[in-house]
This record gives structure tokens, sequence and C-alpha cells, in this order.
């Protein structure tokens, strides 16, 4: 299933490029936007999990591309973890510099980071299945 995604990436660069800065594009309106543009929904009360799963699958899609561009060997895994982790802490530090009525969170940045950490780690597990088979 994932060899068949990472054939697609590398058949398919313009879209999975497409597909990354649409993932980006919403992360950046969700996490930087006014509140009240927003709206409120219960999902929302969940702040935490979001963050995580947000930059889970952030980084996984940013991995996987990399797979496909890069090569599965030639993909350093520490930069890709520390791509998410500085995109994540960005956002905060962007949210505390905003007059939106946002603020920055440290809480949200470690989600942010483990959200990164656990989809390197699924990353480095998918490596490995591939180079094995």
């Amino acid at each position: 299933m994932i060899e068949k995604l990472i054939l697609f990436f590398l058949r398919h660069k313009i879209i999975s490029l497409i597909i990354l800065g649409l993932i980006t594009i919403v992360i950046l309106y969700l996490t930087l936007m006014p509140p009240s543009r927003i709206g409120s929904h219960p999902l929302y009360s969940y702040d935490k999990a979001g963050h995580f799963m947000m930059f889970f699958g952030w980084t996984f899609v940013f991995g996987l591309i990399s797979f496909a561009m890069r090569g599965v060997r030639k993909t350093g895994l520490l930069a890709i973890f520390l791509i998410g982790s500085l995109f994540g802490i960005s956002i905060e530090i962007a949210q505390g510099i905003l007059p939106y009525g946002r603020s920055a969170s440290f809480y949200d940045a470690i989600a942010d980071i483990l959200g990164c950490l656990t989809a390197v780690l699924l990353l480095r597990y998918v490596r490995e299945a591939i180079l094995n088979n």
C-alpha cells in the first residue's frame, strides 16, 4: 500500500507538491486565522490531538514525497523531523506575534513535535520494509 503511494508521488510529482501545498495551507489557515473566522466546533476542544494529527500528517506526506523524489536510501529522516518541527514551532511563534487573538503555546509546540516524531518513526519503519523487499 505504501509502496503504491510512493509510486504515485514519484509518477505525479506536480500533484504531490500540490497535495503538500494544500495541506500546508490548511494547517496555516487553522493555526493562524483569528478564532472568530474559523468558528467553534466541539472538535476544537481536542486542540493538542489536532496539532499532533496535523503535523503527523504533514510530516508523513513530506517524507513520502521525499522518498519518491530523492530515493528511499537518500532521504534523511532527521532532516524531515527537523523541518516538520521547525514548521510547528514557527507557527507557534507567529501566533504569539500576530494580533489575531491567538497566543503561542508551548504545549501546542510539543504536540506538533510529537506528531512529527511519530511520523518519522513510521517513515523509518516504511523505509526498512521497502529496503528489505
